[in-house]
């Protein structure tokens, strides 16, 4: 769901979901040169992208650069509601939220009707048709086969639907199967607009994952019709339509005028004094067109932003000095900037980390050499210097805001200490670094930010005689060698696909070693039965008792180091309405509106 998070996700992302060690900006926004200024009858959005995505098959899709894309195109059954914290579940695509039965394993779902797919050479006469039942059951389905999704099923469905996994060992013998001819104990149509999920037993977590984006509903005529075109189109039943796709230049997407959502009528107890619910229940989306251009570096997105070219941004390292600061209540603008922009912050719910892999045997069969990592790494210095003090040092792999992290158990991770390390790198059987060949990280980017970075971390293990060296390559060959597990040492994050500590746990859980979320490959066999445990299990002291248990053996094992979640800082252009930072949606276009007066004046 990648913060640029790996997410299933999500949304993913959410998120959802980057695998990148820093992203010290939000989710930042694109540019146009000051192009259509003075024409107020259409909103234009401009935000931008700040790398390629993978893949716009939902399916497919475990990046967040994909991610922000699909969560557009297509719509998932479930999402989160855009104002209320903690963040809710909230019907989608469906009339209301589905019904547990009597026997606490049958989920009833029932689809609003009237609901279209985009129009699209796929469908006869171009015009898309009316999503039903059937077109839920056959996305189920295509994200079960092993052939088309090879990675985030065992994170979202695995073990949860009766017939359903043994469907996907199916797809794994025989490839090319017909959905439409497969039948699955679990799930079962009702009527055109009614189907049922029976679970394999009561769970507790599993509407969560039909609220991410590799779970979006598909037509099976686009599949039939594209195939691996997929990857670069899209049709679905969205807020917005892919009108332009250059891999590498502008991407454009245009307002789907049969969207069925609308703005919601409630929120928060503040929202209503900050106008947020001043287009409350008011047809989605409000901005006609959201530009995407790609702008890998900060500098040049900062600059448009100054210029009133691009709508909404992160603020980033070097710029946070001389336009914000922080104090006890938070973050501000400075001077100029606090009359020309508004602020925003917010607690990620991502982590960061640093993935080791254990089938590379100097690393996986030495607990000592990993612990003396772990006590190398200054986290907290990383946080103050390189990311303006945006962040904090995690104890555990959960971020912050999420059931069962560090505020609901009791989990201390290893503290800076030098000394500490070097003890570890002589049990390691490596006094003072001596006989360890050189360690390499790999990296999902080639940025300034991600070398220094790097350097950053090299320089921390130099310390006690560790030599790191670096490997940067493209987002995408980055992600094809984490699947692959090729690698030593790999830059991990993850972004809640639901708020929930199980979807970080599930992280290292062993059957979902690569090519699935635990690239590590991971595998503790305590550790994995407690995990099952705790999924099973509604949130509450009792299975807070678990996850700290969980907590201490990751600790032990040391499966990670330098475990970090960010506090995401942004500005936005005041013509920029409706702007309320939800963690757990990719992307925010359908609930944004523009104040198209105000920003045509703003750029003249």
């Amino acid at each position: 769901m990648t913060v640029q998070k790996i997410s299933i996700w999500q949304k993913t992302p959410q998120l959802v979901l980057s695998a990148l060690l820093i992203t010290t900006v939000a989710v930042p926004l694109g540019c146009r040169p000051r192009e259509g200024v003075g024409n107020t009858d259409v909103k234009v959005l401009n935000y931008f992208r700040t790398s390629t995505y993978k893949t716009l098959d939902p399916p497919k899709q475990f990046d967040v650069a994909s991610a922000e894309i699909v969560e557009n195109i297509y719509d998932s059954l479930l999402e989160y509601h855009y104002l209320k914290r903690p963040y809710e579940l909230t019907p989608n695509l469906l009339e209301a939220m589905p019904t547990l039965g009597n026997d606490k394993l049958t989920y009833t779902f029932k689809l609003r009707k009237g609901i279209r797919f985009h129009d699209d050479p796929c469908f006869a006469g171009g015009k898309g048709r009316e999503l039903t039942a059937d077109d839920v059951l056959y996305t189920i389905k295509r994200f079960s086969d092993v052939n088309v999704n090879p990675q985030s099923y065992p994170a979202l469905l695995q073990n949860r639907i009766k017939g359903l996994d043994a469907f996907r060992e199916k797809s794994r013998q025989q490839k090319n199967l017909d959905y439409t001819k497969e039948s699955v104990e679990g799930l079962k149509k009702i009527d055109s607009h009614t189907f049922e999920i029976v679970m394999t037993e009561p769970d507790p977590l599993l509407l969560m994952s039909f609220a991410t984006t590799p779970l979006s509903i598909m037509p099976p005529e686009a599949v039939k019709k594209y195939g691996k075109e997929l990857d670069h189109r899209g049709v679905g039943t969205g807020p917005y339509i892919l009108a332009q796709n250059p891999r590498r230049g502008e991407m454009v997407l245009k307002k789907n005028p049969n969207y069925h959502g609308k703005y919601p009528t409630e929120g928060e107890p503040e929202d209503q004094s900050k106008g947020l619910l001043a287009k409350s229940g008011e047809q989605l989306p409000f901005i006609d067109e959201i530009r995407l251009p790609l702008i890998e570096e900060a500098q040049p997105r900062m600059l448009k932003f100054r210029n009133g070219e691009v709508d909404w941004i992160g603020i980033d390292r070097d710029n946070f000095p001389n336009m914000a600061y922080k104090d006890e209540k938070g973050f501000h603008l400075k001077g100029e900037f606090a009359k020309q922009f508004e602020i925003y912050s917010v607690d990620a719910l991502s982590s960061f980390y640093i993935t080791i892999n254990f089938k590379d045997t100097r690393l996986g069969q030495n607990k000592a050499l990993r612990q003396a990592l772990a006590y190398a790494v200054d986290t907290q210095a990383f946080i103050d210097k390189m990311t303006n003090g945006r962040g904090h040092a995690l104890n555990t792999i959960v971020p912050l805001p999420i059931t069962g992290s560090e505020r609901s158990i009791s989990a201390q991770w290893y503290p800076h200490n030098l000394q500490k390390a070097k003890e570890k790198l002589q049990e390691a059987g490596y006094p003072g670094g001596k006989g360890l060949p050189p360690l390499v990280l790999l990296h999902g980017a080639t940025t300034t930010q991600t070398r220094q970075a790097h350097e950053f971390l090299r320089a921390q293990l130099t310390k006690v005689g560790i030599d790191l060296k670096g490997e940067f390559l493209s987002f995408s060959d980055y992600l094809r060698r984490k699947q692959e597990g090729n690698f030593q040492l790999a830059n991990g994050g993850w972004g809640g696909d639901y708020p929930d500590a199980e979807n970080f746990y599930q992280l290292f859980y062993s059957p979902n070693k690569a090519p699935g979320p635990n690239d590590g490959s991971y595998q503790n066999p305590e550790y994995d039965r407690l995990y099952e445990q705790m999924r099973r299990m509604p949130p509450g002291p009792e299975r807070n008792k678990v996850i700290e248990k969980m907590a201490a053996i990751f600790k032990e094992d040391a499966p990670v180091f330098f475990l970090t979640t960010p506090i995401t800082v942004g500005m936005h252009q005041k013509w920029l309405k409706n702007m309320k930072r939800n963690m757990m949606l990719g992307s925010h276009f359908k609930f944004l509106d523009i104040d198209a007066q105000a920003k045509a004046r703003g750029l003249k």
